[in-house]
């Protein structure tokens, strides 16, 4: 008999995957500078190449992981690698002291600059990261409200580029009557009358702006939603102008 179960074994499987990956890493301390290290020199020094292929060493080890940023941040600024160093180890359990004083010193000091050249990649883990380990209620409510925001937008994006229809072009409008149920039975968003996107949206900024060190984090990946028009929110606009 087939289970009705979406993930058969429930969230369990999943829950201790999870919890493998948050291993701690080895001492991750020896590759941070101090907390009170100079953030413009930082800015201003370049990342060099990996002196090590990457792919010899050890899987999810701090030496891999520093390896491959210097890989992926060559030729760039040392602080987005520096970043990217404190974000892997602030996502693992027992992260050394100075990581997160650190993490939230780059963003309130620099946050702008970051906000400006990361990618959205970097942009969702340093979200992700201030949803596990931010110091204040709002950064925490924010950045797991955007990790989670975008996750959603980049799982429906990915089911729906297997139709083969372009990101930015609406689906075509099927007769009422042949519009099926939607999950959990709830009334369906209504495109021409509702809210619901605008008050996400508005419920995300207005937190954001009581915090300055995750507010240009925030800004900037709520910009992106507001200017990218290949995302759900940008074809709700297109269907409610065409209503």
């Amino acid at each position: 008999m087939e289970s009705d179960d979406v993930y058969l074994g429930g969230a369990l499987p999943f829950q201790k995957r999870f919890e493998k990956s948050r291993r701690p890493l080895v001492n991750p301390q020896n590759y941070l500078p101090a907390v009170n290290c100079d953030l413009d020199a930082l800015v201003s020094k370049i990342v060099s190449a990996p002196e090590v292929d990457y792919e010899t060493l050890k899987r999810a080890s701090i030496e891999r992981r520093y390896a491959e940023f210097q890989d992926e941040f060559e030729g760039r600024s040392e602080i987005l690698f520096l970043h990217s160093m404190l974000v892997t180890m602030l996502r693992r359990n027992d992260p050394p002291q100075e990581a997160l004083p650190l993490f939230l010193r780059l963003w309130k000091d620099k946050g702008d600059f970051l906000s400006d050249e990361l990618s959205m990649r970097w942009k969702v883990s340093a979200a992700t990261t201030f949803g596990d380990c931010g110091e204040t209620l709002e950064q925490r409510a924010v950045g797991m409200g955007l990790s989670v925001l975008f996750d959603s937008i980049k799982l429906h994006e990915s089911e729906r580029r297997l139709s083969g229809q372009r990101s930015e072009v609406p689906f075509p409008t099927a007769p009422r009557k042949e519009r099926h149920a939607i999950a959990f039975d709830v009334k369906p968003y209504s495109v021409s009358n509702g809210d619901m996107d605008r008050n996400m949206l508005a419920r995300l900024s207005l937190m954001a702006r009581q915090d300055e060190t995750i507010y240009p984090l925030a800004y900037s990946m709520l910009s992106e939603i507001m200017t990218d028009q290949r995302t759900v929110f940008a074809r709700l606009q297109k269907l409610r102008v065409a209503d």
